[in-house]
């Protein structure tokens, strides 16, 4: 069974407090009704929809787990963008993929279910649609928009196996005001920091050969980071600080440490990218917009939270 939270959909909304998107100081106030002119309304809304209609199909706990925690967090989005409250209404009880047997797991054990192409597609959809409002010159919280594109990144990723650790529920805040300059060299900062920290988590013993290809892979996306935040800067007439030659990161004494390593670092850099969204050069949030997807859907793989806000500060 799902959590009695989905269960009831969003009628526990309403009791709800701290769990919004405002400046500090700001009391929550009650969301007005649907803005037809804004995309991102109806996409949150058709995969609130789809969530629902998926908890119907055939799933692994794990799986309907996911949702209902996937479910939970839209209940704190459609206030964070202001829109209405979605209307309580029970889901379906999930048709559960038997668990298997430890004898049978010896043999084989079934391959969870794909995610259902509705929910696929409405969270591609959802996903563009955010993203679009982000990037919106009028758009007035742009990291809102740009933290929930992310988070649809990372649940898609997470939904085949929805193996990964789940964040909890959490206040969160608009990140604190920061000069544009500052703000796009403080993410320029995190990204060399990230790849230097994950060249020391690439030299963990033990790894096995898909991951340390895997960690090449995050070394090439964070170098390129890094050269675009620089070539974004200067583009915007700044000078770049040179990042210094070495960081004080400890070397991993195994496998398992180095991949703590690679989840801390990269979910350690997700905030910062995410002020530079907010406040840094208008020109650079459609490279950070899809940074905090990628490192967001990157994070669980190594071990780290799936979270419900990437790139927001938590209270």
């Amino acid at each position: 069974m799902l959590p009695r939270r989905v269960l009831l959909g969003g009628a526990a909304l309403a009791a709800l407090t701290g769990c919004g998107v405002l400046p500090s100081g700001v009391p929550p106030v009650s969301a007005p009704t649907p803005d037809p002119s804004v995309p991102g309304h109806e996409a949150l809304q058709e995969l609130r929809a789809q969530l629902v209609t998926a908890a119907s199909g055939p799933l692994t706990r794990a799986q309907a787990e996911l949702l209902g925690w996937a479910l939970d967090v839209t209940d704190d989005q459609f206030p964070a963008v202001s829109l209405s409250a979605p209307v309580a209404t029970a889901a379906p009880t999930p048709s559960l993929v038997p668990v298997p047997t430890p004898a049978a797991e010896a043999t084989s054990t079934p391959a969870p279910p794909p995610t259902p192409t509705g929910l696929a597609a409405a969270l591609e959809t959802a996903q563009e649609a955010f993203t679009a409002q982000a990037l919106d010159a009028s758009t007035a919280r742009p990291i809102v928009w740009a933290s929930m594109a992310a988070w649809t990144v990372a649940l898609a990723a997470q939904f085949p196996e929805a193996s990964g650790a789940r964040e909890p529920g959490r206040g969160v805040r608009l990140p604190a005001p920061q000069e544009p300059d500052a703000a796009a060299q403080a993410a320029l900062d995190a990204a060399a920091a990230t790849l230097y920290g994950l060249q020391v988590a690439a030299g963990a013993p033990g790894l096995a050969a898909d991951e340390t290809d895997a960690l090449r892979g995050r070394l090439e996306f964070w170098s390129g980071l890094r050269d675009d935040l620089a070539a974004g800067i200067t583009a915007a007439s700044a000078t770049p600080t040179p990042a210094p030659p070495w960081y004080a990161v400890g070397r991993p004494a195994d496998a398992a440490a180095g991949r703590a390593l690679a989840a801390r670092l990269q979910a350690a850099a997700l905030p910062v990218l995410g002020r530079a969204l907010a406040h840094g050069p208008a020109a650079l949030r459609p490279l950070l917009v899809t940074a905090l997807g990628d490192v967001a859907a990157d994070v669980p793989r190594w071990g780290g939270l799936l979270e419900r806000w990437p790139g927001l500060p938590s209270t």
